[in-house]
């Protein structure tokens, strides 16, 4: 193998080493939020218990796998492995930037979108009102437009910091409704995911190549040995 090859396979596996440290930490984070949800009856009640701890296990597990297989194509010159993860690093490219364009295309209809889980999860608050606390308490928000939503004080303990006996008063309640904080968020945060993602099509674009031509340096290689 030539001074290039060397390069393109100690960089991939570098690269995927440090992924594979990222896979590790999601796997220890996720299984340490998932070990603290309480006993329920069934699989359904655990994952709506805590979805996002099972999301961002599941995450790193799949990180794990992606980043163990371009490691060990690439430190064992494997022409198999390199291609699976190439084909793979190829796949997460094209549906990552379809998301990109997606959200850069419809950033004002997913906002709609969002204005609507939001409403619906306020609806159905007099069946089960664990969402809409749930949502109260991560956004710092009361009600669906504002806390006058609820009517006459008191409202709610999860509409402010510091509730008494269980409930929050009107000098205590947080100003601003669920609908508008998850409108003011989507617009703070949409340009930032949508640079952040094409920075990462972008490392993604790059360990496709390098796995890659690896992969075809490594056919070739093996070819030349052959005859």
């Amino acid at each position: 193998m030539d001074c290039g090859g060397v390069f393109v396979k100690y960089v991939l596996f570098v690269f995927n080493i440090l992924c594979l440290i990222c896979g590790i930490l999601l796997i220890i984070f996720g299984s340490i939020l998932v070990s603290h949800i309480k006993h329920f009856s069934d699989f359904e009640e655990i994952y709506q218990a805590n979805s996002v701890s099972i999301i961002i296990l599941i995450l790193g597990c799949v990180i794990f796998i992606v980043a163990f297989l371009g490691c060990c194509g690439a430190i064992r010159e494997d022409a198999c492995a390199l291609t699976t993860y190439s084909i793979i690093m190829l796949c997460l490219f094209l549906c990552q930037l379809a998301l990109i364009i997606y959200i850069w295309v419809d950033h004002v209809q997913i906002r709609e979108s969002l204005d609507k889980v939001v409403e619906a999860i306020w609806n159905q608050r007099k069946s089960s009102n664990a969402l809409m606390n749930s949502l109260q308490t991560t956004l710092q928000c009361c009600g669906l437009n504002k806390y006058y939503d609820y009517g006459i004080p008191p409202y709610p303990a999860s509409c402010c910091d510091s509730p008494t006996n269980g409930s929050c008063s009107v000098i205590a309640v947080y100003s601003q409704g669920c609908r508008a904080r998850v409108d003011y968020l989507w617009d703070t945060n949409a340009n930032i995911i949508k640079y952040a993602g094409l920075g990462v099509t972008a490392i993604e674009l790059v360990a496709f190549i390098f796995a890659f031509c690896l992969a075809n340096q490594t056919r070739n290689s093996d070819r030349r040995q052959n005859y």
